[in-house]
């Protein structure tokens, strides 16, 4: 197998546990784990997520590993059936299970998908994602009787749809609010609430039901607004948190898809000047435009 594809895929791999870091460790977050609390997760802690997150990259290296040997993606759908079988065992939660098919998706797309442009690669993630639903089928999980009682797609429509999440609204949420603020704090803000906007989370309609979404829909769209006014928005989103925690009110979908947005902007040299805990990110020299996709596609 080309090695150059196969450290291409490596470094993928290592940006989307990196992302997945970032999310955790930006703060505030209301109703998630960050540096400052829980949020509305009780059983969890910043020790248990930094610990889930590990099993996130022993998993994303399997991957790489199965990918280079040439094994077909029901082998790589199993690695990630044993890692949330390893995470729910290690931890006692689950808490990185929707992270965990996001990133390997995204992992196994960038793989084998036939061009290095952001059409190629969507199409690939949507292909693979009916592939895996079609041989698994619905399940009794959380998510499916969300989607069942609500009518709302989730992780399913996303990932069949293509990552829209990703590519239509997190990303240029990011890039454009980098452009006009010149703070990539800030633009991170701005890609959380256009992921509280848009994310059908199914782990909201789990704790709060439609009104529950509808809450953080409206809040994505304050911390939009109080973003475009260049106005402080950590105060508005501490006083969420108190809110959520209160209400019990969280968003792991849109965590999950704020970490995967992270890895991909890393993966494109756009994620500049952003400061990772304990080990400060490089500042890349130049950015790729982000529809360029990947250098690893075959």
């Amino acid at each position: 197998m080309n090695s150059s594809r196969t450290s291409d895929i490596e470094l993928l791999a290592m940006f989307l546990v990196k992302g997945v870091a970032m999310e955790l460790y930006l703060t505030p977050k209301p109703g998630l784990v960050d540096l400052n609390d829980c949020g509305s997760h009780h059983d969890l802690s910043l020790a248990i997520m930094e610990r889930s997150i590990r099993i996130v990259a022993d998993y994303l290296d399997q991957l790489c590993r199965s990918l280079a040997a040439g094994e077909e993606f029901a082998r790589q759908a199993a690695i990630g059936r044993r890692a949330e079988q390893t995470m729910l065992a290690s931890l006692g939660t689950n808490t990185h299970k929707g992270y965990l098919f996001l990133s390997g998706l995204l992992l196994v797309a960038a793989w084998h998908a036939p061009a290095a442009d952001e059409r190629s690669f969507r199409d690939r993630v949507a292909a693979l994602a009916g592939d895996f639903f079609a041989a698994q089928g619905e399940q009794a999980t959380h998510g499916q009787q969300q989607r069942a009682l609500h009518g709302a797609g989730g992780i399913v429509r996303e990932a069949m749809n293509g990552l829209p999440a990703l590519f239509d609204e997190a990303v240029p949420a990011y890039l454009a609010a980098l452009e006009i603020h010149e703070h990539p704090k800030m633009a991170s803000f701005a890609m959380l609430a256009r992921l509280m906007q848009t994310v059908d989370d199914t782990t909201t309609l789990h704790r709060c039901g439609s009104m529950g979404l509808s809450r953080i829909r409206r809040d994505g769209r304050q911390l939009e607004r109080l973003i475009a006014m260049g106005e402080e928005c950590e105060p508005f989103l501490q006083s969420l948190n108190r809110e959520y925690i209160r209400m019990n009110l969280t968003m792991g979908g849109v965590a999950d898809m704020l970490g995967l947005s992270y890895g991909y902007l890393l993966a494109c040299g756009c994620l500049l000047g952003f400061p990772e805990r304990n080990t400060p990110l490089e500042r890349k020299s130049g950015r790729r435009n982000p529809s360029e996709g990947f250098s690893g596609a075959a």
